[in-house]
């Protein structure tokens, strides 16, 4: 498969590499695109039917053969959507020609990535003391607290049946001490 661009000839291996890392095929990039596109009509068109928090991580994952799947990153606005599925395939189908055939909607849960997530804490961390306070607050209490009832039940069940090495015993032992 051939590009327009082409890296420079007279380049290293490794730039060679970096160069083909960056640029996506262009198939894949207009899907893309599409795809965004289709993430913000929906987004549009749902804007009063539900949580804003809600709207600002739902992402349209595919839309073929009348069949939509959106995708979400909570577990409760992903029951929330599956929930409404009739209602918003109703509103979808009177507001939007894109979706005028839509028979059915399913809904995924996908996590942010850990990257993502430390992007986030650092942010949380630069622009509020008050949430760096709350969240070392929140460590705090988590450290005292310490182990529930179920979690010493199940180390103590897994130390004396399970577990054959005795230093490995005594470390859980000294866990449950603790």
């Amino acid at each position: 498969m051939r590009y327009s661009v082409k890296p420079n000839h007279l380049a290293d291996l490794i730039d060679h590499q970096k160069s083909a890392a960056s640029s996506l095929p262009p198939s894949l990039m207009t899907n893309i695109i599409r795809l965004q596109q289709l993430t913000q009509e929906i987004t549009t068109l749902l804007d009063n039917c539900l949580p804003q928090d809600m709207l600002q991580t739902l992402k349209v994952g595919s839309y073929a053969d009348n069949h939509l799947v959106l995708s979400v990153q909570s577990q409760t606005a992903a029951n929330h959507l599956r929930y409404q599925s009739n209602n918003l395939i109703h509103i979808l189908k009177e507001q939007s020609i894109t979706f005028s055939q839509l028979k059915n909607i399913d809904v995924i849960v996908t996590y942010p990535s850990v990257s993502h997530r430390l992007d986030t804490n650092k942010r949380v961390t630069t622009c509020d003391s008050k949430a760096v306070k709350s969240i070392e607050n929140e460590q705090q209490t988590h450290n005292l607290r310490g182990l529930t009832e179920s979690t010493k039940r199940t180390i103590a069940y897994t130390a004396k049946h399970v577990i054959k090495d005795a230093t490995l015993k005594k470390c859980l032992e000294n866990l449950l001490k603790g």
